[in-house]
């Protein structure tokens, strides 16, 4: 990870404002195949929009966290996402992770997502640069190798 955006989830290659983790995680990904459907807390690899290199001063591939789904309709209030007006549980977020932002949101399109990052203070994600295609998803991760560690997602 080049940046915080996913601590302590997914630790820093390098260091960095916001980085917690010594070393670097590796991660292993398995591709979406057709007919395969993100679910919200998949965390993801995908090609990130063009918006992203002029938003956030980076492009090319990202990893973050799926939030919002298609047909839905979410916003951020002081930091709580909200997804059809209720407050999404999040219990991947951790304390002092959450930031204390609010963007109006709207409608999620069919075929697109909302990507997120775990710690939402050093995240430039969709809330920045706009929903994530179907398409732009390369895969999900499966797991997260910590030195010796290997931590296994659903």
């Amino acid at each position: 990870m080049p940046s915080s955006s996913m601590e302590p989830t997914l630790h820093c290659a390098r260091p960095a404002p916001g980085c917690l983790g010594e070393g670097r995680d590796l991660v292993y990904a398995v591709p979406y195949r057709d007919g395969d459907a993100p679910r919200r807390g998949d965390i993801v690899v995908f090609q990130a929009p063009a918006a992203a290199a002029f938003r956030c001063g980076a492009g090319g591939l990202f990893i973050k966290r799926v939030i919002g789904l298609p047909r839905e309709r979410w916003r951020e209030r002081a930091g709580t996402i909200l997804i059809g007006g209720k407050a999404l549980p999040e219990p991947w977020l951790r304390p002092g992770r959450r930031d204390d932002q609010s963007f109006p949101g709207g409608l999620i399109p069919p075929g697109r997502y909302l990507l997120v990052g775990d710690n939402r203070a050093f995240s430039c994600d969709s809330r920045v640069y706009g929903l994530v295609s179907r398409g732009d998803l390369r895969g999900r991760i499966v797991e997260i190798k910590r030195g010796s560690e290997r931590i296994h997602l659903r």
